[in-house]
Parts: structure tokens; sequence; C-alpha cells
């Protein structure tokens, strides 16, 4: 059973040599203690230490070690730090090629620190040094290296322990499991913690490397500064469910003589499947969320097609194909007793957001929807195309699949467009937005909120939008101009946006807030619209979505405390995306023509955005309702 005693360690040592030497406590305890600049902590742990160290001296009959050791000569003997070097190290620094005679050397070693010449000066440096010697003594007597079954609370200070253990987090175990699953961020579930106080512990961790092993790149800086390759698995390829950068496909089934492949030399430079599928990808361009896109399906179905079916990609035929299009369908709805397949459901399925260089990453987070299913069947029908034109496949086994989704227990898809806000709740919204308390979150919600639903941006288009792109136009009639915003979409297509003279304001405000100049084009071109609490860097796409959701949560919250169970439920369930279709809606229901609302939202197709105007379903409602009630009358 791992024991709660506080357990001494090196960079304890190192400390407590540093103090000897009169180097700053402050300067100490930031570099090595987890508990960092708070002083009273650290003179705490210091005596800890010291008492540590003489009792045990004094175990082993070291009286005058013990009493040595609690002196801190360069503190207590002398006002400043000793600064002087032995003569070996003068001579090492001044003259390692032994130019000068020992009586030249001596000379030139008095001259540079006469101080040495002071013979209590000297005594106090000879007594370090002993205090130094007994120190490497009691580190090979006392010193000890974490293990992962030790509790936190045999390392850390009980406040700092305490709160580990209030996150389930207590074994040091626990503690490099937690932070190398979720990354830089480990801490945000750990109360009272923040990030300076993770990033002392984790540098505490990475002064035992050597006995706990190396934390990856993820868990020491933020993912956003972080280039693509570090972000892929620090661990060797593997037949599992992984990501595609770290699956490796075992000989006999990587695709090299499938029986779908074409009988000469393909017009790519592709051996295998998982060539093939990467020479695909790299002609996808545009935005990263589509090649993002094209990325997770090709990846499902290579995985499904080695690891579930033992099978190539390019082996694959029409009833594989169509028993993919099933697998689909049931995935995380089907009861276990009516799974027929052969690996189990939550083999494939993990938490949401959970990073690709988590070990709990998996290609699905819950059950697709019809439309989400019919998405990905012609993506991957549309990789197959792609490898019948290039002479990779002989032919397209999705060719010969029927549509028709396997029946299963999921509700029926909406018959509305449910995902939006109506007038009343968007101005529930408002209003509780401008009821909470001034704070950098809330400056930012009061800008992002009415933009997003004024231009129906998207997600990523929100985030990628900078006041370099913000441009005027001459209006046509008068001498004013109109504010556009040049926005980036889908399949990496330019439109211009409207802004309105509202949104402006708004904007001139936040830049304010930020320490900016409240004129957009006077800022710098790359200044991000959305930004981080720190005003300069672009706030990601996550970063947005966690904002605006813990938003709509917050209003949720704030409904049920009035007693409106059924009307929280709706922000509840709300995400960024419910901004777009309200966008869209609230403009569809003022009368603004279909071909209009497309244009701002950027649909390929005008029935895409035909579902903001047909909203006969409450007019229905109505009439149904004024009869029941002339009935009743």
């Amino acid at each position: 059973m791992a024991s709660s005693e506080r357990k001494l360690g090196r960079h304890h040592l190192a400390l407590y040599r540093g103090w000897l030497q009169g180097v700053p406590l402050k300067t100490l305890a930031d570099r090595y203690l987890e508990t960092g600049l708070d002083l009273r902590l650290a003179k705490t742990t210091l005596t800890w230490i010291g008492d540590t160290i003489r009792q045990a001296a004094l175990r082993n009959g070291k009286h005058g070690e013990a009493r040595l050791l609690r002196l801190s000569l360069a503190n207590g003997m002398g006002s400043a730090k000793s600064d002087i070097p032995t003569l070996e190290d003068f001579q090492s620094d001044r003259d390692p090629s032994g130019f000068y005679t020992e009586e030249e050397l001596i000379r030139l070693f008095l001259e540079s620190y006469p101080q040495a010449a002071d013979k209590k000066s000297r005594q106090r440096q000879k007594l370090i040094g002993r205090q130094i010697e007994a120190l490497v003594w009691v580190e090979n007597l006392l010193a000890t290296d974490p293990v992962p079954e030790d509790l936190v609370s045999a390392w850390f200070d009980q406040i700092v322990a305490n709160r580990l253990v209030l996150a389930d987090i207590p074994t040091v175990g626990a503690l490099l499991d937690r932070i190398r699953r979720k990354g830089y961020r480990w801490w945000i579930t750990v109360p009272k913690l923040g990030e300076k106080g993770a990033s002392r512990i984790v540098q505490w961790l990475r002064g035992y490397e050597s006995v706990l092993g190396e934390l990856p790149d993820h868990t020491l800086s933020p993912l956003r500064t972080l280039a693509l390759p570090t972000l892929l698995r620090q661990r060797n390829s593997q037949t599992a469910i992984v990501p595609i950068e770290a699956f490796a496909v075992p000989d006999g089934i990587d695709g090299g003589t499938g029986s779908n492949r074409w009988p000469g030399s393909p017009r790519i430079n592709a051996g295998n499947d998982h060539q093939a599928i990467h020479a695909w990808l790299a002609t996808k361009s545009g935005n990263q969320n589509t090649q993002r896109a094209y990325r997770k399906e090709a990846e499902r179905m290579l995985l499904w097609a080695v690891i579930e079916r033992e099978k190539a990609l390019s082996d694959l035929t029409v009833d594989d194909c169509a028993r993919y299009r099933d697998w689909l369908s049931l995935l995380g709805r089907t009861d276990s007793g009516d799974w027929n397949f052969r690996l189990a459901q939550s083999a494939w399925i993990a938490p949401r957001n959970t990073q690709r260089f988590s070990p709990d990453w998996r290609p699905f987070d819950g059950a697709l929807s019809a439309s989400s299913v019919k998405h990905s069947i012609t993506i991957v029908s549309g990789l197959f195309e792609w490898l019948v034109r290039v002479q990779y496949c002989a032919f397209n086994p999705w060719d010969g699949v029927g549509k028709s989704l396997s029946k299963s227990n999921d509700e029926p898809e909406d018959v509305e467009l449910t995902r939006v806000f109506s007038s009343g709740q968007w101005e529930f919204l408002m209003s509780h937005l401008g009821s909470r308390e001034p704070t950098d979150h809330t400056s930012r919600l009061q800008f992002a909120l009415p933009f997003a639903h004024a231009t129906g941006l998207r997600l990523s288009e929100l985030v990628d939008a900078t006041l370099g792109r913000l441009y005027t136009m001459p209006v046509r009639d008068g001498t004013g101009v109109r504010w556009m915003l040049k926005v980036l979409g889908k399949g990496a297509k330019w439109r211009a946006v409207p802004i309105p003279e509202r949104i402006l304001i708004l904007l001139a405000q936040y830049l304010v807030h930020r320490n900016l100049d409240p004129d957009p084009l006077a800022n710098p071109v790359d200044t991000p619209l959305l930004a981080r609490i720190n005003g300069t860097e672009p706030i990601s796409g996550s970063g947005l979505y966690k904002a605006l959701r813990a938003f709509f949560q917050d209003a949720a919250l704030s409904l049920h405390a009035l007693g409106k169970k059924h009307e929280a439920s709706a922000f509840e369930h709300a995400s960024v995306h419910w901004l777009r279709h309200t966008c869209g809606s609230h403009m569809g229901s003022s009368g603004v023509p279909v071909n209009l609302i497309q244009k701002l939202l950027g649909h390929s197709s005008v029935a895409t955005t035909s579902i903001y105007t047909e909203s006969d379903s409450e007019r229905l409602w109505q009439e149904v309702t004024d009869l029941e009630e002339n009935h009743a009358r």
C-alpha cells in the first residue's frame, strides 16, 4: 500500500543546496517547488527539508554534519553570497592551457579576488565546501525518486495534493496518465490549480523523466502553437483502432495485391491502400475543415476494412460496402445482444473532443444521424471513384450499393428546422448577456453573438476573420459607405458579407477593450476579429465553441431557476451552428429573398437555403389551435 508520508526528492536537495550557497529563496522556490513564489510555503518546505536532513544525520551518528547543515553560511556569516571560485575553477577558466606558473596563477587569483586573502572568507568557503560534501552523503542516503504508485501527497504540498485528489488524481501515475491523455490543458478540471500551477507540476515531472518517462510535446505547449507533425502520436505504428498516421496495415492486406487492383501500373505513386488514400487527400484543396472531413471518412473505412473485415481496402466487394453502410447506420444505437459485428460498438466510440494524440481516441464520438451516414457514403464512394480514375482500382464497389439505410430504433429526423433560436429566445439571450458581470469573456461575447447572428458565418469562418479583410464601398445613393467582410468559405470560395452599422459599433467597443484602435482599418491587417482573452491571438474554433456553449448552458440554468424547464431545453442543446441557422431563419421570416440569404450564407444550392423560408408548420399549428378553440366555444 502506498504511503502518504512526504518523501525527500533530489529537487528538495537542490533547493537546500542553493539556499546554503546564498541563492535567494524566492528564486529557488520558483525553480524547484510546485508552490512557486509563495514564500510562506517555501520557508515551510525549507524548514522541513532541513529537519529531515538533520534527523537523518543524527540517526546515523553524524552529529557534526547535523550542526553544520543547519547554517546558511553564505547568508548567515556574510551579507551577500560569496562568488569566490576555487583555485582549480579559476585556472580552468583563465588558464586552461597551463601557461602560468603556480606562483603567477595565485597572484592573478588574488588580484581578481582580493577578498580570498581574508581569513574569515577562506574559512567560510571551506565550510560551505564541507556542507556540499555532506549533502552528497545525504542525497545518497535519503533522496528517492518518485514512482507511479506514490501518492501525490508524498511529493506535493498538502494544499496542492488535496486539489489533485479532488480531481481524481490520487497518485503520481494517475497524474502522468491525466497529463498524457488531456494534454497541455489537463489542469482545467483541477480546482484552483490554474495554468501556472500546472506548469510547475509538469516541470517537476520533467525533472524525473529518467524514471517516470518523457512527457510528449502536446503536454508542454498549447496545441495552437504546435506544428502538425508534433501532434502525431509519439509511439510506434500499430495495427489497432488508431489515427491513420499511426496505423500499420499488416502485410497481405495492405492492398499491394488487392483483388480490385487495376491490372497495370496506377497513375499515382502508391503501392498500397494507405499510400493511395494519402494521394487522394493531397488532391483535396480548400480549408482545413474540409480536408479533415475527407480524412475522417477515409480513415474510418480503412480501419473498418482492416480491423473489422480483416481485408484490404482494395479487396472490398459490393457486399462489404453494403455491410459498411449498415454498420454506420447501427453503430452506437444498437443493443449489445442485437449487435452482429465482430468488434463491440464501444471499441469504436470515444467521448467528444478526444484529441488524436490520446490513447482514448476513436473514430466516432457517438451514433451518426441518417444524413451523416449518407454524407459519409458519398465521400467514400467518391474516394473509390477517384481510385478508379487514376487506375489504382478496377471498379467502384459503391456503384452497386443501394442508398436505403438499415432500419434502427433511432429517432426520426427533424421535420422542422429545430436548431434555431426564435425571436423571443434571441431577445432573452441578449438580455441575459446584458446582465452578466463585465469581464473579458463578457466583452467578447457582446461582440461575438451579434456578429455571428448578423453574418451567419460558420464556426471556422468566425475564427478566421481578420480586420484586414474588412473593406468599404460607396453606396449608390448618397455619400456614405457600406462595410463588407471578405470570407473564405467551403470549397475555398470567397464571398462578401455585409457588416451592419450596429455590428461596427460593437466591434469598435470590443477593440477598445483589447487596447486597440477603435477604427478597424487603423490596426494591423492580421488582427483577429475574435481573439483569445489576451486580446491579440486569434481564438481557436474549439475555444469559441466552448465559450458559446458555456454561455448557452448558463442561460439554460437561469431559465431552470425560474421553473421554465421546457424553455431551458433549447439552450441546453444549442451550439455555435444554431447562430447560423438563426440568422437564416430570421431573415427568411422577415421576407428577405431566398437568393440573397443563399448569397449571405454561402450555400452552393438554393435548395439548402429554402429551409429558412418554409415555415408553414407554425401557421398550421395556429390554424388547428384556433379551430379547436372555436369548437370549444
